[in-house]
């Protein structure tokens, strides 16, 4: 895995949509802590990769709510919103922002989708563990999602969210998309 590698694959995926994908470092408070210091910007990444945020700059963010668009939470708040998914459940979920809620689109565009998708979870290596908040995950950690996202829970005020954390054992990677409709 390079850091061109990768930023290329998450820039190709996220770039053109309203989306939020930023990693910080595992510590010793936990995943679930970590997951909420990504969310607040607080943590860099910690290999110095690209981070994207729509709302870096926005008056809502720097006046006073570090983690807008998000809502303010905690962890317990945030785990009853999550569910445990696997690897190539979250690989689909990053195909679906690319194609704006899904479903994807052509046969070409989504097999390059989930190569880059591949691309960007390689970082975390094969003992990560992963969490979305979309409605399909809440029984199946595998769910169909072959017809777009059709459910979440909200970690947002806007209309739709939907996304996924990745856990591994040195990082937490915070993969989301926005409908602010």
């Amino acid at each position: 895995m390079t850091r061109d590698a990768w930023e290329d694959a998450v820039v190709r995926l996220l770039d053109d949509v309203y989306a939020f994908a930023s990693t910080g470092p595992r510590t010793s408070a936990g995943w679930q802590s970590d997951a909420l210091a990504v969310m607040n910007r607080e943590p860099d990444d910690p290999r110095g990769w690209v981070t994207l945020d729509w709302d870096k700059e926005r008056e809502e963010r720097t006046a006073g709510r570090p983690c807008y668009p998000f809502v303010r939470l905690s962890q317990e708040e945030l785990m009853s919103r999550l569910y445990p998914v696997t690897a190539g459940t979250a690989t689909r979920l990053l195909v679906e922002m690319t194609h704006e809620w899904g479903p994807a689109g052509t046969e070409e565009q989504t097999r390059a989708a989930v190569s880059d998708a591949g691309t960007v979870l390689d970082r975390y290596g094969n003992e990560s563990s992963y969490y979305c908040n979309v409605s399909e995950a809440r029984d199946n950690p595998s769910p169909d999602l072959t017809e777009g996202i059709t459910g979440w829970n909200p970690l947002t005020d806007f209309i739709g969210d939907f996304g996924f954390v990745v856990v591994s054992p040195e990082e937490v990677g915070f993969f989301w998309s926005f409908d602010a409709r």
